[in-house]
């Protein structure tokens, strides 16, 4: 996976959802029965994803319906569809 050259990744997160890692690293390492580190435990979601990216990239067959996870728009920012029955959209 490596090629020798590492490279550094860095962003903040709130305050909540670090308190959520930090419970879920507690978990999984009473469950593992050794510590699972907040390092291991980001690239392996990474990893995660991006295989899960490229097994939909290299598919011949067209996602159906809905983006995928990394794809979606919030609420409220995409276009809304207008009805037929709408005097504007007759007139145009």
């Amino acid at each position: 996976m490596t090629n020798g050259k590492n490279r550094t990744l860095a962003f903040q997160i709130d305050e909540e959802l670090f308190q959520r890692i930090k419970a879920h690293l507690e978990r999984e390492s009473a469950r593992l029965g050794r510590k699972l580190t907040q390092r291991e435990f980001v690239l392996g979601l990474i990893e995660e994803a991006l295989e899960a990216a490229e097994r939909q990239a290299d598919s011949p067959e067209p996602e159906e319906a809905g983006a995928g996870p990394c794809e979606a728009q919030p609420e409220g920012s995409g276009t809304q569809p207008q009805e037929e029955d709408d005097p504007a959209a007759l007139s145009a």
